[in-house]
């Protein structure tokens, strides 16, 4: 757990903090819906409003000149299984005919967070297993979802990181989805999409915690501004 100076409601639509006991250059701080100017970072939630309702995804993603997107964000790996034919068989079960990206994503969205028991976990999930089990904390909800997402074709990323609760910040991962722009979103918390005290340390896969919990230990967050 990470102090915090500040008390933060529920749904902190923008936050800006002052990081520092790291080197912040190393980590994925910018970016999405995160600004970092020297040591100062700030996060807002983004407005769905604003994301086109024709998005493309993914041949969108790939024309987009401020994000670059390529196939490791819809790929199979050994972890965020998209290629297995169960998670195929319910992603497609999930989507339906549902043409619409970001319609696909909340669907998706909703079907994790409702089915998924929220349930701690110490091993590093693979998506398969989960959708067999359906339990899990935050890393069971976020490969699952992942996985499910890039079966639907949705270009999909993991954030790992550190989210607000009581006065302190926790670990925690989060799914990013990419239409037009990356948007974080919180199947565990229940979030769509998630508000702005989520701060993402790095992506990839659950794997790198460690690293996460390393920083964790070293991080020092000092609450600026909300609202």
């Amino acid at each position: 757990a990470v102090p915090f100076n500040l008390k933060l409601p529920y749904d902190t639509k923008y936050l800006r903090v002052k990081l520092s006991g790291i080197n912040l250059k190393v980590l994925e701080l910018d970016g999405g819906g995160q600004n970092l100017k020297g040591d100062v970072l700030e996060i807002r939630k983004e407005d769905l409003k604003k994301v086109s309702p024709h998005s493309g995804g993914f041949a969108e993603a790939k024309e987009s000149q401020s994000v670059k997107v390529d196939e490791e964000y819809l790929k199979d790996t050994i972890f965020i299984q998209s290629k297995d034919p169960e998670i195929v068989s319910m992603s497609k079960e999930i989507v339906r005919d549902e043409k619409d990206t970001l319609k696909k994503a909340r669907l998706i969205y909703d079907w994790v967070y409702r089915n998924i028991r929220k349930t701690p976990a110490i091993t590093i999930p693979m998506a398969a297993e989960v959708l067999r089990s359906r339990r899990g904390d935050c890393n069971e909800h976020t490969t699952l979802y992942t996985a499910l997402a890039r079966a639907a074709g949705i270009p999909t990323r993991i954030a790992l990181g550190l989210t607000y609760k009581d006065g302190f910040f926790y670990y925690h991962a989060w799914p990013e989805i990419f239409i037009g722009q990356w948007i974080a979103i919180d199947p565990t918390l229940g979030q769509f999409p998630a508000d702005a005290a989520h701060i993402r340390i790095t992506s990839g896969e659950i794997d790198k915690q460690m690293q996460i919990l390393s920083v964790i230990g070293k991080i020092k967050i000092e609450g600026l501004e909300y609202r």
